[in-house]
């Protein structure tokens, strides 16, 4: 149980500082969009929810969902190249649908 639990932490360490030097990157490099930022960020938290559950440890459902609405929202901001407000209203309308999706499939699971 207890290396379990360093696991977790050395986890959650490890994603947390890859985000904060990923965001570092993003602020940095002038050509990186708010879009890559939220695919990177996107891609952090869903890989360490990854590695999680191949070390058999349960993934974070709330990091799961805050994951793909960022990789989802960077998809659309990146491919679509939107100003600042526009992409804001597309992150608004990602987090509905991944919250309604969410509750469909949690209602279909029961």
């Amino acid at each position: 149980m207890e290396n379990t639990n360093i696991l977790k932490n050395n986890f959650a360490v490890v994603g947390n500082g890859a985000l904060l030097i990923w965001w570092g990157v993003v602020i940095m490099i002038d050509p990186l969009t708010i879009g890559i930022g939220a695919i990177g960020t996107g891609l952090i938290m869903l890989g360490v929810n990854a590695l999680r559950s191949v070390n058999g440890i349960p993934a974070k459902r709330s990091t799961t969902i805050v994951g793909v609405i960022a990789l989802l929202w960077g998809v659309l901001d990146h491919t679509l190249s939107l100003s600042f407000e526009v992409s804001f209203a597309v992150l608004l309308i990602v987090i509905g649908v991944v919250v309604i999706a969410s509750l469909l499939l949690r209602s279909n699971a029961e």
